[in-house]
């Protein structure tokens, strides 16, 4: 089936990627419901824009935003505990697809993520790895949701994309740009084994082609891919953009046996004095990671391929950070614009 959009429902619309898909979409002439909880609905418009009150744990509010929609996106997410994280990513995608349903919607974009696979992953992950359902309570909710959305999907006639985004990057992400940007910055953080662990970076706007050639492409339903960037970088690599950036030297390495030993030690010494740790949780699990995300079904099933290297996604992002005061701006530079840029891998 080829889905044509003239109307659609983006959930989460307020988030990183949210935001994202919705200027895309406009941009493109397409009108936008975006389900938000607080927020956009009292911002100023624009042409197309249409922002609905509500939120994916209320079925009521579902029923009233997916009505006249021809596709859904689906990027909300939340919860800290695996109750809560369960209630939002599990229910919360169960009443979307449902909403859509009812609606008389045939394409659904669901947003997963490569952490539905856990942590003991191959050298080369593709869909075909098992989801792990006994890891930490975004994973376990994010595989449940998925598995739960395929399954409706199927009963409701509702056709459900799932991507599974790697690491995804890009002006004002919170954690990948930002949060290891000041980390940088600060000289606050460490490379676990010289920083040689890889990292499956993904540039925002590559996925945003992803999720709409998911939303268009004929005969995806029921398929989950897994989306990533050209190809897997170092963290060295990537840590070392943020270092040129800011004047500072790469971050220092700390073997993996030692990294093991200062996290219990940090997580004590930080509790008492309340200065940040150079190496937090997340730090070890991803920097110790020796897998490569395979695209290879990405492509075959949407006919798609991302567009930005590391190099030139993170030119964009520089200049990002210098026009939000992050760094300072340099005279006579002539700035990337953000969106669809023109730089390519």
């Amino acid at each position: 089936m080829t889905v044509g959009l003239q109307r659609v429902l983006v959930t989460g619309a307020g988030g990183f990627v949210g935001r994202r898909i919705v200027e895309r979409l406009l941009g493109r002439g397409i009108h936008v419901r975006a389900l938000v909880r607080r927020g956009l609905v009292g911002a100023a418009l624009r042409e197309g824009l249409e922002p609905v009150r509500g939120d994916v744990t209320d079925p009521g509010s579902l029923a009233t935003a997916t009505i006249g929609c021809d596709v859904v996106f689906h990027c909300a997410w939340g919860g800290e505990t695996l109750d809560d994280a369960r209630r939002i990513n599990v229910q919360g995608t169960v009443h979307v697809v449902e909403a859509a349903a009812r609606a008389g919607i045939r394409r659904l974009v669901h947003l997963s993520t490569m952490a539905v696979h856990g942590d003991r992953l191959p050298a080369v992950l593709t869909e075909e790895h098992p989801m792990d359902l006994r890891g930490d309570a975004y994973g376990v909710s994010k595989a449940e949701g998925e598995r739960a959305a395929m399954a409706i999907g199927r009963e409701r006639g509702v056709e459900v994309v799932a991507l599974r985004p790697s690491l995804v990057y890009g002006p004002d992400a919170p954690l990948w740009l930002v949060g290891y940007f000041e980390r940088t910055k600060r000289e606050q953080v460490a490379l676990v084994d010289g920083g040689r662990g890889i990292a499956n970076l993904l540039f925002v706007e590559d996925l945003v082609d992803a999720m709409l050639a998911a939303a268009e492409r004929p005969g995806t339903g029921g398929a989950a891919c897994l989306v990533s960037g050209p190809s897997p970088v170092t963290w060295h690599e990537y840590l070392g953009h943020f270092a040129r950036m800011c004047g500072k030297p790469v971050p220092p390495s700390v073997p993996l046996w030692r990294a093991r030993f200062e996290m219990q030690f940090l997580r004590v010494y930080g509790v008492f004095t309340h200065r940040p740790r150079r190496l937090q949780g997340m730090d070890l699990r991803l920097m110790s990671q020796q897998t490569a995300v395979s695209i290879a079904g990405a492509e075959r099933i949407l006919g798609w391929r991302p567009a930005t290297s590391l190099d030139a996604g993170m030119r964009v992002c520089e200049d990002w950070l210098r026009r939000e005061g992050y760094l300072p701006p340099v005279a006579g530079r002539i700035e990337v614009k953000e969106g669809r840029l023109a730089a390519g891998a």
